[in-house]
């Protein structure tokens, strides 16, 4: 339980702290701020107790010097003066009975996410067929704009509700049987396009892998609330990724308010779409990019740090903690052989 609680704090810090940076992003492409917001919620991933419990043993093979143990544990004093919320203490629960109906209600939880999960899942693999010629061309256009070598396949379904990206490893792109009498060849090729790039950007992987952690910490509110915000900026990093490739923005739009006629799905993890919630803020947007003008600079070194930064900083707190217990121990035994001479 000590170790769960102290993962669970150290996890929602830092996804807060890139969050706060991924605000920063505003002038930034959605991409970037889609990556800031992964790699946050991806902290709740990293067993932090198994990180710093190799840190731990890397103290014992590299051992540090007297002046960083000292160091390490002054500083140690100073955030505990400071901050008495750190290191953070929590009341150990002896009741096994308490202990056994926390994990019962975490387990029925986590099943009928999962359950709820798989069944949305299969209902979306239903009742596919092959396309209709002009469809496939609309496709193969769409593939080619984009530069995509590896073929998407395009599929048909019955339940489908809007356009959509099903699949993981392997996507296909399914729409609706209807879907295409009500669009343009040009409006198809352009719906067509926001579902590409979602293949391109392997989003159905990273909402694949979000949503595990939100079936696993179904009771932490932070998890929800970032899972939104993926689905939002993965939504603006392809309608970017669309306009870019030079398609006009008043045609992607028109498009996507045909696909809303449809429905208004309610985003499946896994399951890519191209509605929106936030419609009219998108279609602003939308309108908003300027073809013409590069997109602004990524900056993806600085993520990638801090995605460095972010698995070795338990690795980090393991060695500096056991260094300070290792200098204890050694200014103890010392005072106890002067004791004995």
């Amino acid at each position: 339980m000590i170790a769960l609680s102290r993962h669970l704090v150290g996890s929602t810090l830092l996804c807060f702290l890139l969050g706060g940076l991924a605000c920063c992003f505003r002038r930034q492409r959605a991409a970037t701020r889609h990556a800031a917001w992964l790699i946050g919620i991806s902290k709740f991933a990293i067993p932090s107790a198994l990180f710093a419990a190799t840190g731990a043993q890397l103290a014992f093979f590299l051992p540090a010097s007297s002046w960083f143990s000292s160091l390490v544990l002054k500083l140690s004093a100073l955030l505990a003066a400071v901050f008495p919320i750190f290191p953070v203490s929590f009341t150990r629960v002896d009741m096994p009975a308490m202990r056994i109906a926390l994990i019962a209600i975490w387990a029925l939880g986590t099943a009928v996410l999962f359950l709820n999960w798989r069944k949305r899942l299969r209902v979306a693999y239903a009742f596919l067929e092959i396309p209709w010629d002009d469809q496939q061309q609309a496709l193969n256009r769409a593939s080619k704009r984009l530069g995509l070598s590896t073929p998407v396949p395009l599929r048909l379904s019955d339940n489908a509700l809007e356009p959509s990206l099903i699949g993981f490893l392997h996507p296909t792109i399914t729409i609706p049987k209807d879907l295409s009498n009500g669009l343009t060849r040009t409006e198809l090729e352009t719906v067509l396009l926001h579902e590409l790039a979602h293949a391109i950007r392997r989003d159905n992987l990273a909402a694949a892998f979000v949503h595990f952690l939100v079936c696993i910490f179904w009771f932490h509110p932070l998890l929800w609330l970032v899972e939104r915000r993926l689905v939002t900026e993965r939504e603006r990093a392809c309608d970017q990724m669309v306009i870019a490739s030079g398609v006009a923005p008043q045609v992607y739009i028109a498009g996507i308010l045909k696909v809303c006629k449809f429905h208004l799905l309610e985003p499946v993890a896994g399951v890519s779409g191209i509605a929106s919630s936030d419609l009219r803020r998108r279609l602003d947007l939308i309108l908003s990019v300027r073809p013409d003008r590069p997109l602004p600079y990524s900056p993806r070194l600085l993520l990638a740090a801090l995605a460095l930064v972010m698995a070795l900083l338990p690795i980090a707190n393991g060695y500096c903690e056991q260094c300070v217990s290792n200098g204890r121990s050694a200014v103890l035994h010392t005072a106890t052989d002067n004791l004995k001479k």
